[in-house]
This record gives C-alpha cells, structure tokens and sequence, in this order.
C-alpha cells in the first residue's frame, strides 16, 4: 500500500507542476512556459477564466488537494498509529502560519539578511 501511495503522489505532484507551467500568468496573459496564453482577452475585461483557462484551473485546484491529501495518507501509514493530537497541532500550526506566517518571514530576514 505505501508504494502504491507513493506512485499517486509523486503522479499528482508531477501532475500539479506541469499544470502549473502551463497556466496564464495575469500580467502577461501568457503562460509561464508560454503554452497557456492562447485565451486571447483583453486586461480591462471581466474577470471570467476563458478558454483553456476554464479547464486549467479547477484541474490545478483537486491536483493540489489530491497531492496534500495523499502526502498526509502517506505520513499517516508511515507513523505507523494517527492519533487526534496529530491533527490538532496541524491545524494549530496552520492557522498561525496563515496569520503570522508574514511577520515571522520578514523578522528572519531581517535577523539573516545583508547588515547595512
């Protein structure tokens, strides 16, 4: 069962870069590779995903949750035993990266980065 895990995960993580390469980029309605920009719209129409867009990005949007939900399957069978205090902390430090994440990043930047 963990090989079979590990063949899904790696395949949607493949999955989710490729889809990742070829999706539009917002300031230049061109792909990242150049494969996703061929929509055609303009930048003051409406924000509605056309074309190649429709499909790309609900495609992106499960093949990222598949990838996460299988990387925590794998974590689970791996442990050997989940128990609920495992889910717990993961909320838990979810949530504050969610709302501190930022405050954290820029104060270890500035403690590492270049001293003036």
């Amino acid at each position: 069962m963990g090989t079979f895990l590990l063949v899904l995960q790696i395949l949607a993580g493949v999955i989710f870069i490729i889809l990742m390469a070829i999706q539009t980029d917002k300031a230049e309605q061109s792909g990242v590779m150049g494969l996703g920009g061929q929509g055609g719209r303009m930048m003051g129409s409406i924000d509605m995903p056309v074309g190649a867009e429709r499909i790309l990005k609900p495609m992106l949007k499960w093949t990222g949750f598949a990838f996460l939900v299988l990387s925590a399957l794998a974590a689970i069978e791996g442990a050997g035993k989940f128990q609920l205090w495992h889910l717990a902390a993961a909320v838990a430090f979810y949530v504050f990266v969610m709302l501190f994440g930022d405050k954290v990043w820029n104060g270890i930047l500035r403690m590492f980065g270049p001293q003036n």
